[in-house]
């Protein structure tokens, strides 16, 4: 899942990958829940509950953090993402879940109305 693309960035921030996959990054869904414990805690917890597959519903994913360290994290699609924010069990998981089902909405609209287009213009979209 390389070359993400920030398309939504108004409570966590969605990507967008070159497959028009939408997916959060671990850890910015975990600050932005407000979360006590431990980033690496926290997500393999959240995984085991969901049942989340490797390479299905996430991916691990390594980084070189500013200090030189590396720093792992995990590229979560929406739906996933969407459960573990509803386990958390208050109001921030609810608005966090909230918002990515208005996330969802919104492109699936917008990729429903270029259905509809012809051939040609649907092309033309695409190479914009």
């Amino acid at each position: 899942m390389n070359n993400l693309t920030v398309i939504e960035n108004e409570l966590v921030p969605v990507y967008e990958t070159s497959t028009g996959e939408k997916v959060v990054y671990g850890s910015e869904l975990h600050e932005v829940l407000g979360v006590k414990s431990r980033y690496r805690e926290w997500i393999d917890r959240r995984l085991l509950d969901i049942d989340a597959v490797e390479n299905e519903d996430f991916q691990a994913a390594e980084f070189s953090a500013p200090s030189g360290q590396t720093k792992k994290d995990h590229i979560i699609k929406l739906d996933a993402a969407k459960e573990m924010a509803m386990l958390e069990r208050n109001e921030k998981g609810k608005q966090v879940r909230r918002y990515f089902i208005r996330v969802e909405k919104k492109y699936k609209a917008a990729s429903l109305a270029t259905q509809e287009l012809s051939p040609q213009l649907q092309v033309m979209i695409n190479l914009e």
